[in-house]
């Protein structure tokens, strides 16, 4: 299957030829994984020394363990828009996921602190699934570039990311569509007879025994808990990033303000004391992004899932929020939006390991 061209040259992608063309699935024959698995780690370590070796004007030190020098190194450059230094900080902190820091300086200056964790044969920023659209931070967008290829090593990013990717000069690049709801709007309209019917009959089920519970810290806790148990069978293993979301998550919600341009919000729907479905909610510029969507399926045969939605819905129109983004990559969420705005992922590495994947050996 060929790949489109983007600028610069950079391979654009679905994100289902992304995700068949990267490793998604296991290397095919028994010979290939045999084969692979004595060669990929010579290759990877041999990529990341050409990579030193050809870089000009980038130096990066890597570190096992987050330190004074990578606080001061923070510190020296631009916060995160909306996410504090002191924030960002528990997204760095150790957890039962490896993790490593890139300090990449030019001139003696910090340009960029990647704070990477391990997930599968590859590493993802630190921020990823916790605070949608960073990938860490840097004096500028160019600086990001060039310290992300110079690191010499496979990062991905598999979402939330804007167009201005590319800008990044990714190895390749996929656009995947987003399902929206605009609150301004007789949303319920746009929805099938059989969906309305569907959250009107949830809607009865649940609301006879069930109430809502907004911000509750606990809550948090259980919903985090509950999304780890769901998919820790799940070969993607997005689990990693289950510690650093509670951890994030929980300093965010103790210190926004009213007035914070970036808001955490957790909904959660109970049966007296018992949680059966649960929302964290990441609110910014008129938009409200499910972050972590969850049920106890012990409650399937109320719908829950469905009243769940639906509460997160209303939830966010009647505190004025513009748009909630769905997301993509479930069928489901084609019964709540429409596809009106497109997400972005990305991956940077070193061209010997991209063939390591083009001959089935990753």
């Amino acid at each position: 299957m060929a790949d489109k061209q983007g600028r610069k040259g950079e391979s654009v992608m679905s994100h289902s030829e992304a995700m068949d063309s990267v490793g998604a699935s296991p290397a095919g024959s028994g010979f290939e994984r045999a084969l692979g698995y004595v060669a990929a780690p010579a290759v990877i370590s041999a990529a990341r020394i050409v990579t030193r070796l050809t870089t000009r004007g980038v130096n990066i030190t890597w570190f096992d363990v987050w330190n004074s020098t990578l606080d001061q190194a923070l510190d020296a450059l631009p916060a995160i828009p909306g996410c504090g230094r002191d924030l960002y900080r528990e997204l760095t902190q150790p957890t039962s996921v490896r993790k490593r820091h890139a300090l990449a300086t030019e001139n003696g200056q910090p340009t960029a602190l990647i704070s990477l964790r391990r997930r599968r044969q590859y590493w993802e920023p630190v921020a990823y699934q916790a605070l949608p659209g960073v990938i860490a931070p840097s004096s500028s967008p160019s600086a990001l570039s060039r310290a992300l290829h110079a690191l010499g090593t496979e990062v991905r990013i598999e979402g939330g990311l804007k167009a201005d990717v590319a800008d990044l000069r990714p190895r390749t690049f996929w656009s995947q569509e987003r399902r929206q709801v605009d609150l301004q709007s007789d949303y319920e309209a746009l929805w099938t007879s059989k969906h309305r019917n569907n959250v009107r009959r949830a809607r009865k089920r649940c609301d006879e025994f069930m109430q809502l519970r907004i911000d509750d810290e606990d809550d948090l806790e259980w919903c985090c808990a509950q999304w780890g148990r769901m998919w820790e069978s799940n070969d993607a293993n997005e689990t990693v990033a289950a510690e650093d979301r509670l951890r994030f998550w929980r300093a965010f919600m103790k210190s926004q303000t009213r007035d914070s341009p970036i808001q955490f919000h957790s909904l959660h729907l109970l049966d007296g004391d018992r949680r059966t479905a649960g929302n964290i909610l990441m609110c910014q510029d008129g938009v409200v992004l499910g972050q972590c969507i969850v049920r106890d399926p012990e409650y399937d045969h109320c719908s829950v899932g469905v009243r769940s939605m639906d509460s997160a819905i209303q939830w966010s129109a009647s505190v004025g929020q513009r748009w909630f983004d769905l997301g993509g990559g479930s069928d489901y969420k084609r019964l709540w939006g429409e596809s009106l705005s497109l997400g972005y992922g990305a991956i940077f590495r070193p061209k010997a390991v991209s063939a390591l994947y083009r001959f089935g050996l990753l």
